[in-house]
């Protein structure tokens, strides 16, 4: 892989990593805060509420700034907010710095893409935007189950610290080696406009839906876990190593879907998600004895493996459809994921508090049944192609 492109692997690997990197210690955390456990969900849905208003505000505001140098700084304060949040007191502090850290971060995947797509040539973007979100598979993959590990071995603050140094890490290699002097284009339709054109409002809204039908359960996959199987402490942290093999798995076979008819793409990928949301359920309520552990990998391998590709599906329409609008587009699907999980990790939480965790699975298949309804309305033409 070109070393330049590598290094922008680094970028989603740091954001995943600090948005993700306490979900498996929601249950220490709830006892160490002396709040709730749904309550330590919503610091998910705080994170992405933050980043769903910050990255289209800010994707327009600094659209003329080097797209490597506003990169850097965009990763200087995710470590600036990882750092505060291993230090807050009380979760009204964490929340806060969450919030704030969340604004800016939200920069993170729509900056490392563009970057990407603009290194290689125009039938390459598909694997480009792969390549660049191979890195939030690493997230899941090793920083979600590492940050899990360190939180029970030196307490959860310990997952702050880990995140925060991820991000320094990426900082530092994107400055050494990603390319210089990219930038936005400035042409008469880089605006909102342009970005929400044709389908691209109903392409954006399937990414919502795919990330609320989701994180109703990762959302709170420490307690899932535990409920299924029984571990607790690090071994859920080895089970989480699912999730990312199933990421891993979804960016390739997105990028091969991304060739297929959109339509026919997206029905595939939300039938799988709301089965695996369904196998969620069934686990939770039903004790499959020395089958738990096996039948919790495979849902979750594939669960995010169907998400990770209808994301890569999305991003790679936009990027043909969106022309000079692209950063913008890219921004407004990111703001998608981001409210997407938050809403996740709300209707989780609610689901938990009126009914308990086993239904979070069935709001989950819920949630991908009514997605599958906006694939049906899907009128999804031959992509036009605008000068860049």
């Amino acid at each position: 892989m070109n070393p330049r492109i590598l290094s922008l692997v680094f970028a989603p690997f740091a954001f995943g990593t600090s948005a993700f990197v306490f979900i498996g210690l929601i249950d220490p955390m709830a006892e160490g805060l002396g709040v709730g456990v749904p309550l330590i969900g919503q610091l998910q849905m705080v994170f992405a509420i933050a980043c769903g208003f910050g990255g289209p505000f800010l994707a327009r505001l600094l659209s003329g700034i080097d797209r490597k140098r506003l990169l850097v700084g965009v990763l200087a304060s995710m470590v600036a907010m990882n750092f505060a949040s291993a230090l807050a007191p009380d979760f009204a502090t964490l929340a806060g710095m969450r919030f704030m850290g969340g604004f800016f971060a939200a920069l993170t995947i729509p900056l490392a893409t563009t970057i990407g797509v603009n290194m290689v040539p125009e039938v390459r973007r598909a694997d480009a935007i792969a390549a660049v979100m191979a890195g939030y598979t690493l997230a899941f993959l090793l920083g979600m189950p590492l940050g899990t590990i360190l939180g029970d071995a030196f307490g959860w603050r310990a997952a702050f610290w880990f995140a925060g140094g991820v991000a320094v890490l990426a900082a530092l290699l994107i400055a050494l080696v990603a390319p210089r002097n990219v930038k936005a284009p400035q042409l008469a339709g880089a605006n909102f406009k342009t970005a929400l054109s044709g389908e691209n409002p109903k392409l954006m809204a399937l990414t919502m839906l795919g990330f609320v039908a989701t994180f109703v359960t990762v959302g709170y996959i420490g307690p899932v876990i535990t409920q299924t199987t029984g571990l607790t402490g690090a071994a859920i942290g080895g089970v989480q190593i699912a999730t990312g093999i199933g990421s891993l798995i979804g960016v390739p076979v997105g990028a091969l879907f991304a060739r297929l008819a959109v339509r026919k793409a997206l029905f595939i990928l939300f039938m799988l998600a709301g089965l695996t949301q369904v196998a969620f359920a069934l686990g939770m309520h039903f004790d499959f004895e020395g089958l738990s552990v096996p039948f919790l990998i495979v849902t979750m391998a594939l669960g995010s493996a169907a998400l990770f590709a209808t994301t890569t599906v999305v991003q790679a329409r936009l990027a043909a459809t969106s022309g000079a609008a692209v950063t913008i587009a890219f921004a407004l699907n990111s703001s998608m994921v981001y409210f997407g999980q938050g809403m996740g990790a709300t209707l989780g939480g609610g689901v938990i508090a009126a009914i308990g965790l086993s239904a979070t699975g069935v709001a989950g298949a819920g949630v991908a049944v009514f997605a599958l309804a906006l694939v049906f309305a899907l009128r999804v033409q031959p992509a036009t192609q605008h000068s860049q």
